[in-house]
């Protein structure tokens, strides 16, 4: 097996490597797929890249798309309104398939639904809304959703990079049990498709509460964070995950030993 299957036991080989020898040179392979893919083996410690099923997927054109990607990537580095940044795109404006969320008064928290006599509602509201007021202000301008890029001062070279992420890399058992992060629905955000009950019912688990006459979805205690409501939701970032406020207390249904002794059959005197 090769390609972009082993990159997460390639990835874990590269920095085993260069956290027990530092300054030896590593050439990196196994799902090396994009200059993205690339940065990651050279943060974790490898000097140099091998590319093999990609060239062998398209051409030898795509070298010279995983250099230029690095360059970009290098550059985003050094732009200093990006101090912060951990590689995610930036939160995305609330928004309903495409079109921005109106933030009116008589609209927001009112618990109407995008669909049937809900939806006609919320429009009578807007309309009347927008004949009372001045369309023209300023808070009906659209807001500037990304600042254009800057340069930056220094653009870092590759070798700056090389086994960046070795020090931060640690085992599972470094890990906080105890940070958990529960799923938050965005209702206005929402277009009440009913997707993230759905695979929370099936395959997940039953944590979101689905209301049969709005179609409104809530999130309960019984949630773990596991994101597949956040998988399968159409609208990007009307799922966020935040973290969990109250303790979280496991809920597997009954006991195990207690579910057997209600299954043993009663022990008593012999009849024969």
């Amino acid at each position: 097996m090769s390609g972009n299957a082993i990159r997460p036991i390639a990835l874990k080989a590269v920095s085993a490597i260069a956290k027990a020898i530092p300054g030896l040179p590593i050439l990196a392979t196994g799902g090396i797929d994009s200059a993205e893919a690339g940065l990651q083996f050279i943060q974790c410690g490898a000097s140099a890249l091998q590319v093999c099923s990609s060239i062998q997927n398209q051409d030898f054109t795509v070298v010279d798309d995983y250099i230029t990607g690095l360059k970009a990537l290098l550059y985003l580095k050094s732009s200093g309104h990006l101090k912060g940044w951990d590689g995610q795109s930036a939160p995305t404006v609330r928004h309903q398939k495409g079109k921005p969320v109106l933030q009116l008064p008589s609209v927001v928290d009112q618990h109407l639904p995008n669909f049937g006599p809900f939806m006609k509602e919320k429009e009578e509201r807007v309309a009347q809304l927008k004949k009372d007021d001045d369309l023209l202000a300023d808070h009906y301008q659209p807001k500037i959703e990304r600042p254009p890029m800057l340069a930056g001062t220094f653009v870092p070279p590759i070798r700056a990079i090389i086994a960046a992420a070795v020090s931060k890399i640690g085992s599972y058992g470094d890990l906080n049990n105890q940070q958990q992060v529960v799923a938050m629905i965005d209702e206005e955000m929402c277009i009440n498709c009913g997707k993230c009950y759905m695979t929370c019912n099936d395959s997940g688990y039953q944590a979101i509460a689905f209301d049969p006459v709005t179609h409104l979805t809530k999130v309960n205690e019984d949630c773990t964070g596991c994101t597949l409501c956040l998988s399968v939701c159409p609208i990007i970032d009307c799922i966020t995950m935040i973290p969990r406020k109250s303790a979280y207390v496991p809920k597997r249904g009954v006991p195990l030993m207690q579910n057997m002794n209600n299954r043993l059959p009663a022990v008593g005197p012999s009849q024969d």
